[in-house]
């Protein structure tokens, strides 16, 4: 049981029986009888965790059974805050020994903490308390017979409400013909005779099962039989297969008698075997579900086509393998899509609603951001008030606080809910979390996952890095489309996620169901105990100041926040995120030091510029994000648990960096005027380092000294298992013709800053394991472009290109970048790259950003040979439209156009305007017109 960790289900039960288990060990010198009752409590919570768990599972518990399963979990909080006050005072004794050599103001200072006699009585009292609780919580529920049994027992008689896409008339259809024209084409296109099958994925809500019916209609009957079948989370296989028989042989009662799955599915193949068929699998959860269906579907010659939708991508993927088949991911409407649905419902059409309510109107889209399921929902609630503007109102400020309520409201968080049960314990911990965040916000995929493993949601076996792990969580979440990716990168994994806000509704409403997130609104006091606070900059300055916040284990601010709550008195707090508030000072932070159990604050891009000398108290504290301090306090080289550090080069580190032996992470260090280079060595766990090397400044044998040190830092460091060291490179000079770093095989990602690139191209070419390379060069020349092609492993590429040089011309030749997938140009112009026929034979992304030079007249300048290109997924460029004239712009965006659809493997294009307001108006050109004219006659 101890694996089951802090979560939404579970409260802190999991986390509680590991520490408890902790505790039984000699390293906590307990009183006689004390071991005794912790190995009860120990007991007696094993088995409310697993009443826990069952009872996570249970969609809609009855009212007791909800009662009870918040009393378990809330107890389990409250005894993990009584445990850990115990475990810190443990914690700070050791600390005082190891630190006490000599050192007598430390001494005294840690007699006050120290677990005495009175201290360790005082503790067997709060243990025979928390185990009273513990009786009486049983005894209570016991003496009030709940039955388990009964509380999860579906609703009788509830009705899948995603049938009723099936039956959706097409006259009340809107945004779904260019799909579904999309599609059918396809399908028609594909008239081979073999069997093909399409996978349509998005999140729930979207439309998927309304799109495949529509194409059944559209089809249907150019087929001898079809059939189609709606597939729970947890599917009956013999009566999905019974149906699928049923509706294809059109015999139900012989059907029905059937009950061997192995017999169904000979029966359907039989049948099929010389029939050309059209079958729809609507909601498949996983792939062996799949695997057991498509043993039906008989490959014969005949044209047949299958379609399945599904909310997981690895799902859709799977079941559409071939090159032949086609995965379509489903889109939101567009925004006049979504108002032609929205006001269809209510008015008829858009110019029949009165102009008093298109503000909310135009707000309620806003919120809906085009998914069909919230329109459908949002609007059905208003067409019976159609023009009371208060309703509107109403309905426009309450749709998140769940006042509005309609069997579509909840047929929408039906639908939605769907996928939160589908997902394990641990995940559904992770999606809740996003509830703490603002909709609309971007949330960086390493911040989260930093956060998450603060909170104790992530956990590995033994020795399992805990970053990878939690990336691959954020991935499944992405997978499962329950949150939306951002800067997707050539290998598939995005870098920022967002959250559909009908989505984040539902968040923070099950969330707030829990007691795990807090979202505060303005004027509105929280109901209960806080365990993890979002401030948003919209509340109410006297709320916030009166908030207990004795028992919350996290606070997050975002944006113009000006004012924080106390923190001296949040104790158990974990996770203190402050990025982006640069309203906050130093004063914010104060007592900060006082918070034990911290285990991540984030204080970057925020007012704070220093942090308290005691900062070395957090003897929790596993990240610091400290981007934008000038010095780290002394006491930082005392975090022994830090293990993620991150600060700007220049700011000045502690003495005793070696000090942090668990340290993993670190970005980034000034290395050639770190005074104690030599302690980077010792640092034998990191395995992420970003380091800069500017010898400006530094002369003469100290220049020598440092490189010599940093070098056998390095060196030692790449023996203990660096994976990956990150260089900023900073070109001068004085520097010679070589560099002075050895080809270190942990070297993964060089960046260049300087004049010439040709100093330094052998010494890339052969680094081993070099992945990245960022080369920000006034100019690069030929021979610098054949020998960066050189580089082994070379994955991921970005070039600055400020040429002048109208007749120069960089030839990407078919012999370089064998393993090259990403490739990012800066400040370019057409007909400054051309790749040859074979070039970068694995380049999956192509992104030009800020895009100057304008197009000329010549077909010539349009030509960089993308369709050479045989890889391509993703062409991304973003036009300066500065100095540029319309038609200008037209041109250059009908040229990449034309340049992605001669790639035969027809990339995704992605276009975007930079600065469109700074392009050229009319009565502009004419007056460069008019001011050229005279100076050309003469």
């Amino acid at each position: 049981m101890a694996e089951v960790l802090v979560s939404a289900s579970t409260g802190a039960m999991g986390s509680l029986l590991r520490k408890l288990g902790a505790m039984l060990t000699d390293e906590y010198k307990l009183l006689k009888n004390v071991r005794g009752d912790i190995k009860f409590l120990k007991d007696e919570l094993e088995v409310m965790c697993a009443f826990l768990l069952k009872m996570s599972d249970v969609e809609e518990p009855d009212e007791p059974t909800k009662l009870r399963v918040t009393a378990v979990r809330e107890m389990s909080y409250k005894i993990e805050d009584n445990i850990d006050k115990f475990m810190v005072l443990v914690e700070h004794e050791s600390s005082c020994s190891e630190a006490a050599h000599g050192v007598a103001k430390l001494m005294d200072k840690c007699k006050n903490l120290l677990p005495d006699i009175k201290t360790r009585r005082r503790i067997a009292k709060e243990v025979k308390d928390i185990k009273k609780e513990i009786k009486d919580v049983s005894d209570r529920f016991s003496r009030y017979k709940i039955d388990e049994s009964s509380s999860s027992m579906p609703a009788k008689g509830k009705v899948d409400p995603r049938l009723r896409a099936v039956y959706k008339d097409a006259a009340e259809l809107v945004g779904i013909d260019g799909p579904k024209d999309e599609l059918v084409k396809w399908l028609n296109e594909k008239e081979g005779q073999s069997l093909k099958s399409v996978s349509i994925v998005g999140y729930g809500g979207l439309g998927k099962t309304t799109l495949a019916n529509q194409i059944r209609v559209n089809l249907g009957a150019t087929f001898d039989c079809g059939a189609f079948v709606s597939i729970s989370r947890k599917p009956d296989m013999k009566a999905i297969l019974r149906s699928i028989l049923s509706q294809i042989t059109k015999k139900d009662e012989a059907c029905s008698r059937l009950d061997d799955i192995q017999l169904i599915i000979d029966k359907i193949r039989e049948f099929l075997q010389d029939t050309r068929y059209f079958i729809i699998i609507d909601d498949i959860w996983e792939l062996g579900t799949w695997e057991t269906l498509k043993c039906a579907f008989v490959k014969n010659t005949l044209g047949s086509r299958i379609i399945i939708t599904t909310r997981i991508v690895d799902v859709a993927k799977s079941c559409s393998p071939s090159s032949e088949d086609l995965v379509y991911e489903m889109k939101p409407l567009s925004e006049a899509d979504s108002k032609k649905l929205f006001f269809k419902r209510i008015f008829g059409c858009e110019e029949s609603c009165p102009d008093s309510l298109k503000e909310a109107a135009n707000d309620i889209l806003k919120k809906c951001r085009g998914l069909p399921l919230a329109i459908n929902a949002i609007s059905s609630v208003l067409v019976t008030t159609r023009e009371t503007k208060e309703e509107w109102d109403r309905v426009r400020h309450s749709i998140r606080s769940s006042k509005v309520k309609s069997d579509i409201i909840e047929t929408m968080n039906y639908i939605l809910s769907l996928s939160y049960f589908d997902l394990p314990h641990h995940l559904r911990s992770c999606l809740l979390y996003l509830a703490l965040f603002p909709e609309d916000q971007l949330i960086g995929r390493k911040r989260l996952v930093r956060r998450w493993i603060s909170e104790g949601f992530i956990h590995g076996e033994s020795g399992q890095d805990l970053m990878e792990l939690g990336e691959e969580y954020f991935h499944q979440l992405v997978n499962r489309s329950l949150i939306q990716p951002g800067n997707i990168g050539y290998d598939g994994k995005a870098m920022y996620c967002r959250v559909h806000d009908t989505i984040l509704d539902f968040l923070i409403d099950k969330s707030s169901e829990e007691n795990m997130c807090t979202v505060l609104k303005k004027q509105c006091k929280p109901n209960g105990i806080v365990r993890r606070l979002s401030l948003m900059g919209n509340e109410d300055e006297e709320i916030v100041e009166q908030l207990d916040l004795s028992h919350a284990r996290s606070i997050s601010a975002f944006g113009d926040i000006k004012l924080l709550p106390s923190l001296g008195r949040s104790k158990c707090l974990r996770v203190l995120d402050l990025q982006g508030c640069d309203q906050l000072e130093n004063h914010h932070i104060k007592d900060i030091e006082r918070l034990y159990q911290l285990r991540y604050l984030d204080i970057s891009s925020t007012g704070i510029t220093e942090l308290p000398r005691q900062i070395g108290e957090l003897l929790y504290l596993e990240t610091l994000v400290a981007y934008g301090l000038r010095e780290l306090p002394e006491s930082t080289s005392r975090l022994q648990r830090l293990a993620r550090l991150f600060v700007y080069s220049g700011c000045k580190l502690p003495g005793g960096l070696g000090n942090l032996i668990n340290l993993q992470e670190l970005d980034c260090v000034d290395a050639l005027h770190l005074k104690h280079v030599e302690e980077l060595g010792k640092l034998t766990n990191l395995r992420k380092l970003s380091i800069k090397l500017d010898t400006g400044g530094i002369e003469g044998n100290k220049l020598e000294e440092s490189k010599e040190k940093l070098v056998s830092s390095l060196c030692k460091l790449d023996e203990c298992g660096l994976r990956s060291l990150s260089i900023h490179y900073y070109l001068r000079e004085k520097d010679g013709e070589e560099p002075f770093l050895p080809a270190l095989g942990c070297i993964q990602e060089v960046c260049v800053y300087g004049q010439d690139i040709s100093r330094i191209s052998r010494w890339l070419a052969s680094l081993p394991n070099l992945h990245r390379l960022f080369l920000n060069q006034p100019k690069i020349e030929q021979q610098d472009i054949e020998m960066i092609g050189l580089i082994p492993n070379l994955i991921d590429l970005s070039l600055s290109l400020y040429k002048t040089d109208d007749a120069g011309r960089l030839i990407i030749r078919r012999e370089g970048f064998q393993q090259l997938q990403s490739f990012r140009v800066y400040h370019t112009r057409m007909g400054v790259l051309m790749f040859e026929p074979g070039a970068m034979p694995r380049l999956k992304e192509l992104k030009f950003y800020d895009f100057i030079g304008k197009p000329k007249s010549g077909a010539v300048d349009f030509d960089f040979g993308i369709q050479h290109l045989s890889s391509l997924a993703r062409l991304t460029v973003d036009l300066s439209c500065v100095g540029w004239t319309a038609a200008e712009v037209e041109a250059a965006e009908d040229a990449f156009k034309s340049m992605a659809e001669a790639n035969p493997n027809r990339p995704i294009l992605e276009m975007t305007r930079l600065f469109p307001q700074d392009m050229l108006r009319d009565e502009q050109i004419d007056m460069a017109g008019s001011a050229t004219t005279p100076a050309v006659k003469s």
